[in-house]
């Protein structure tokens, strides 16, 4: 894994308790959940074989994660995930986490990895914001950012109303993006239509 994963995997690891967001018959289904573990492989993550969230979870094979922490720094990853093999996962977990379910009650609670996805850490903590996008476990993610087309006129409305003025004057106007905070303001008052929208993840 590349430095920006490892970061976003440790800041979700140290925030712990974020958010996990999966589907419920075609609605969105959200809770907390803590971080296990991280490494190498992707972020772990235990749960009860009882729960919705579980079958939700065999159902669909995928999660979106999000976490902030105090700085304002937040991490949000969507991706695949499965079902860890054997115990001795379960066992490492508890003995890395202060959970409940003590002694053999613990027989009810399976590990799962997040083991592809991609995902973004938007900084706050930093003028301008700082937004940067990243993938891992063969995922691919889509650029950050709006952009402007070739019908910019350069008429500068959209540099005049930028919140953290990081569109910069050319022939075309250009955004830079890493430090676009995606309000949309630019897109909306732009006189000639010239700015796409952003993708997302």
């Amino acid at each position: 894994m590349d430095n920006t994963v490892t970061r976003a995997l440790k800041l979700l690891r140290e925030i712990k308790s974020v958010t996990f967001a999966t589907t419920n018959q075609g609605r969105p289904d959200a809770r907390i959940i803590d971080v296990a573990h991280v490494d190498d492989d992707g972020l772990y993550f235990i749960t009860a074989r009882g729960k919705p969230f579980y079958d939700q979870l065999i159902k669909h094979g995928n999660v979106a994660i999000c976490g902030m922490n105090k700085h304002y720094t937040t991490v949000r990853i969507i991706g695949d995930i499965k079902k860890c093999v054997g115990r001795g996962i379960v066992d490492k977990l508890f003995d890395l986490n202060d959970f409940p379910y003590p002694g053999e009650t613990r027989d009810i609670i399976d590990a799962f990895l997040l083991y592809r996805g991609k995902g973004e850490i938007f900084d706050l903590s930093v003028k301008p914001p700082e937004r940067i996008r990243f993938s891992f476990g063969g995922d691919t993610v889509n650029p950050v950012g709006y952009r402007l087309t070739s019908a910019c006129t350069a008429c500068g409305v959209c540099k005049d109303c930028c919140p953290f003025e990081v569109i910069s004057e050319g022939p075309i106007y250009t955004i830079d993006m890493e430090h676009c905070i995606e309000c949309g303001r630019c897109r909306e008052i732009c006189p000639e239509d010239a700015i796409e929208r952003a993708l997302g993840l």
